[in-house]
This record gives C-alpha cells, structure tokens and sequence, in this order.
C-alpha cells in the first residue's frame, strides 16, 4: 500500500474539548490525534478538504501517510486506526493516526470484499439469500504490504454453500491471524433467515419475560399466603 503525503496542525490548548472540536469542525478541520511507538499523544486538525481530497478515490481502511506537522519536514509514517463520521453529513468528525514503523509488522483489520453476489448461482437462480458472519480479516504484516480489501468471488457458489477463513487466497506475506475455519459467509434458504430472525427475537424476549416472572412471584405468593391463613375473629 503506498504512502501518502499529508499536513496537520497541532492543536492548541484553547482547541482542546467538545466546544473547542464543534468549533474547529465549522472552521472546516477535523480533530485528531496522533499516537503509539511509545511516544506522547499529540492532538492535532486536519484540514477537512485537504484531507478529502488526499484520500479521494481511495478506501479509508489502513491508510499509510507520510505525516508533517506544521511547517515541520520531519515526516511520521502513521496509519489511519480509527475514524468517526457524522451519521447525516458523513463528514469526519474525529480522526485517530497510529506511529508505526515500516519495517515493522503491525496487527489490523482488512475488509473482506464479496464480490459477483448479485449473479452469484445460489442466490440469482436458487432463491438464496446471503448470510454474511465475518467482515473484515484480524492479519498481521509490514505496513506495506497491507492490502485495501480481500476479495472473494462468489458466483459458483450454491443454497447452503459456506466461505471459511482458509478458502482466501492470501499474500504469503500476510499471516490470517482468524480461526481457519470461521465462517465468512454462507448461502443459505431464506426461511432458514426466518427461523433464525424468529429464535433471536425470543432469546431478545426471555430476560424481559424472565423479570416480570420475578416480579410478579410475590404478588403469587402472597395470595397464597392469605388464601392458607385462618380468618382473624
């Protein structure tokens, strides 16, 4: 994965804070911070139409830049970990970038990419319906050698065919760090999906069902109790 360019700021004490993050995100930056290898946490902005457009046409899962702070040409290799978005806008809201090493391996997630589901067999002439079970892949390599997205193709597969962990084709350089034989997705009935729909509604329904039994027990018990008890002259 290649490395891209990218300048921030750091952030100013009077930056800092909820009130201080809502304010800097109308002047168009993202708050960040910067973290790992042991050094101090340093909270930083992203300049927000700065950072789109470095990272526009690309996905945002395990981005590598080249990060400078300020005016600055010391550069920090980082990794983008975490990212959060407005639910309406999708705008960024927070950004987290992690230090790492190049010649270092690092622990991640990578997407798993289903692909052809739409003319997949079981799904486009059996009926099916796609059950997905595992997302994203827990590998461990150098950070250059992290792949955007693992894709698995799909358009063989048959009603009650399953994808495991060890049917992907992966890099030698990168260790599956998943149990082999995890499900990543399966084909299955759709009134299977039912049945299972139905059985997770009435694992949800037991805990509240079981507490109301609680409940009502003493009000049970103490009718009992006055029903078995001699009339009082």
């Amino acid at each position: 994965m290649e490395s891209l360019s990218l300048t921030v700021d750091k952030r100013e004490s009077k930056e800092l804070g909820d009130n201080a993050s809502r304010r800097l995100r109308r002047e168009k930056y993202i708050p960040a911070v910067l973290y790992g290898l042991a050094k101090q946490p340093l909270s930083i902005k992203v300049d927000a139409k700065g950072f789109q457009g470095t990272i526009k046409g690309k996905g945002t899962a395990n981005l590598i830049f080249d990060l400078s702070i300020g005016n600055s040409k010391k550069k920090e290799s980082v990794i983008l970990k975490d990212m959060q978005r407005d639910p309406i806008t999708r705008n960024f809201v927070h950004l987290d970038f992690l230090r790492i090493e190049m010649k270092k391996e690092v622990e991640t997630q990578v997407p798993i990419n289903i692909v052809n589901e739409e003319i997949a067999a079981g799904i486009k002439e059996e009926g099916g319906v796609l059950q997905h079970s595992l997302r994203e892949l827990h590998v461990a390599c150098l950070p250059g050698d992290i792949p955007e997205t693992i894709d698995y193709d799909i358009k063989d597969l048959n009603i009650g065919d399953a994808v495991r962990v060890e049917d992907l084709q992966v890099d030698e350089k990168i260790k599956v760090l998943n149990d082999p034989q995890e499900v990543i997705i399966s084909i299955i009935h759709p009134s299977q999906l039912i049945e299972e729909e139905v059985e997770e509604e009435a694992e949800a329904l037991e805990p509240e069902l079981i507490g109301k039994e609680a409940e009502e027990e003493p009000e049970e018990e103490k009718a009992q109790e006055t029903k078995e008890s001699p009339e009082q002259e």
